[in-house]
C-alpha cells in the first residue's frame, strides 16, 4: 500500500467523514467510502472514511473537525496518509463516558438512556480504535468525553472497528469512566431446588478476606463463612448469600450512601424488611444488622419454600421497588438503579401476569430507561430465557456453575454501572 503526506483542512461537521482530491485517492490505490489512518509526527493517529471531492486542493486532507479533535490533529498539520485495515463483525462496544464540565457522571448516564440517538449521531460513520477518545464539546448537557474501552470481536492495535455497518445492530456498552453511585435490586431465587450441593468452592480465599475486614464480625457470619472450604461443594442458595454479601460489603465500603433491596421468590414473592424498612441503606447502624439478617432469611425462606418459580412476579415487583428508593440530593432525582435476578429454575407461575417473564420486562423497561437487569442462572436454570430477559433489560446476563464465576460477576456489578443500549439501522424511505 502507498502512504502519502498530506496537509489537514479542519472544515467543520461533515459527519465523521473527510474529502480528498481524486488524484490523491488515486495514489494511495484506494476507493471512495474506504477508511485511511492519518498521523501526525508526534504519532498522534486518527482514522476517517474517504469521500471523493473536485473541491479539494490536492496534497490536503478535508476532515471532520470532532475527528481531527478526537485524534489531537489539528488545522494545518502535516500527516502522513495510508489505507488502515477494517475489522468487520463488531459485534458490540464499550464506550466510557467522563462529564468535563462539573455536572455529576450520574446525570450524564441518565441523559444518554434517554437520548441515545444523540450519542448514536456522533458515532455515525465513525470508525473506532484502541485509544479513541471523542469530545463531544456540543453534548446539550455539557462538554463530555467519550472514551473507546474495548469491542467483541476485540480489535487489533493498528486496525480499526466499524460500528454503524448498513443493516447490522451494534451493541453498545455505556460506562462512566469515573465512578459513579447506584442503587440495586437484589433478587433472590429461594426455591426448593436452590438447596442442591453443586456449586464449587475455589480460588474465593481473597473475597472472604475482603469480605471479613468489610463487615463487622460475628459468630453468625464466622459460622457462614466456614462452609465455603475450597474444594468443597456449597448449595446454591449459600452461594448466592454469600455473593449478595459480597455485593453489600463492596456498597458499604465505598460509603456512598447507596441503597439496597432484596427479594425472594419461589412460589410467591417477599421484600426483606430491617426492621419497617424495606430499603437497606449502606451506610450507619443498617450496614451492620443488615448482613446477618440478610443470612437469616434467605436460610429461612429457602426452608419454607413451596417449589414453584414465579419469576414473572418477582420481577415486576423488583422494578415497582425502585420507587421506594430515595432521590440523590446531588443530581436531585434517583440514583440509575441495577436490577440482579438470580435463579436456578424454569419460570412455572404466572398469578395473573403470566408465567413467561418477557412481556414483564418488556413493559418496565419502556417506562425506566434508567434501570438495568442482569439475569444470572444457575443448575437447571433456562438460560436461553435468562439471556434474553438480560439483553431486553440492558445489562447482561451469566450462566454460573461454580462460586468463582458467580463471586467475579457479582464483585464486577457491585463496582460498575453499565448500560447497553442498541445502535439501529435508519428505517428507510
Amino acid at each position: 500500500m502507498t502512504k502519502i503526506p498530506l496537509n489537514v483542512v479542519n472544515v467543520g461537521n461533515i459527519e465523521g467523514r473527510a474529502y480528498l482530491h481524486p488524484q490523491d485517492i488515486e495514489k494511495l490505490e484506494i476507493n471512495e467510502f474506504d477508511y485511511v489512518k492519518m498521523v501526525t509526527e508526534w504519532e498522534d493517529w486518527g482514522a476517517v472514511q474517504i469521500l471523493l471531492s473536485d473541491e479539494v486542493e490536492q496534497g490536503t486532507i478535508a476532515v471532520d473537525g470532532s475527528v481531527l479533535s478526537s485524534a489531537n490533529i489539528s488545522d494545518g498539520d502535516a500527516v502522513e496518509v495510508d489505507v488502515v485495515t477494517a475489522t468487520a463483525g463488531i459485534k458490540s462496544i464499550k464506550l466510557g463516558i467522563e462529564p468535563l464540565a462539573g455536572q455529576e457522571v450520574e446525570e450524564a448516564i441518565l441523559w444518554i438512556a434517554t437520548e441515545f440517538e444523540q450519542l448514536s449521531t456522533l458515532l455515525k460513520n465513525r470508525p473506532v480504535f484502541n485509544n479513541l477518545q471523542i469530545g463531544w464539546e456540543d453534548c446539550p448537557i455539557g462538554n463530555l468525553t467519550v472514551r473507546f474501552l474495548g469491542a467483541d470481536p476485540p480489535i487489533p492495535e493498528e486496525n480499526i472497528g466499524i460500528v454503524d455497518p448498513t443493516g447490522r445492530e451494534v451493541e453498545i456498552n455505556i460506562i462512566p469512566f469515573t465512578e459513579m453511585s447506584f442503587n440495586a435490586v437484589l433478587v433472590l431465587d429461594v426455591s426448593g431446588s436452590m438447596s442442591k450441593k453443586d456449586m464449587k468452592v475455589q480460588n474465593i480465599s481473597g473475597a472472604l478476606e475482603g469480605l471479613k475486614k468489610g463487615l463487622d464480625e460475628s459468630n453468625e457470619l464466622n459460622q457462614f463463612i466456614e462452609k465455603f472450604q475450597d474444594g468443597k461443594k456449597v448449595s446454591r442458595v449459600d452461594a448466592a448469600a454469600m455473593a449478595i454479601m459480597l455485593f453489600m460489603s463492596l456498597k458499604i465500603a465505598k460509603g456512598w450512601g447507596e441503597q439496597i433491596q432484596l427479594l425472594t421468590f419461589s412460589g410467591e414473592v417477599e421484600k426483606f424488611a430491617l426492621g419497617e424498612a424495606n430499603v437497606i441503606s449502606c451506610v450507619g447502624e443498617t450496614k451492620k444488622a443488615g448482613i446477618e439478617s440478610i443470612i437469616d432469611h434467605v436460610v429461612q425462606k429457602t426452608a419454607e419454600s413451596t417449589g414453584l418459580t414465579f419469576l414473572s412476579g418477582a420481577i415486576d415487583q423488583a422494578y415497582k421497588s425502585i420507587a421506594s428508593f430515595d432521590d440523590n440530593p446531588t443530581i436531585q432525582k434517583k440514583n440509575p438503579t441495577m436490577i440482579i435476578v438470580l435463579t436456578d429454575g424454569n419460570p412455572n407461575k404466572g398469578n395473573g401476569l403470566g408465567v413467561n417473564p418477557i412481556p414483564v420486562v418488556k413493559q418496565h423497561v419502556e417506562q425506566l430507561p434508567e434501570v438495568v437487569l442482569y439475569a444470572i442462572g444457575l443448575g437447571e436454570a433456562d438460560r436461553l430465557m435468562l439471556r434474553k430477559i438480560g439483553e431486553m433489560g440492558r445489562g447482561g446476563s451469566l450462566m454460573a456453575d461454580d462460586l468463582e464465576t458467580l463471586i467475579d460477576f457479582y464483585d464486577s456489578l457491585a463496582q460498575n454501572f453499565q448500560m447497553v443500549v442498541k445502535m439501529k439501522k435508519e428505517p428507510e424511505d
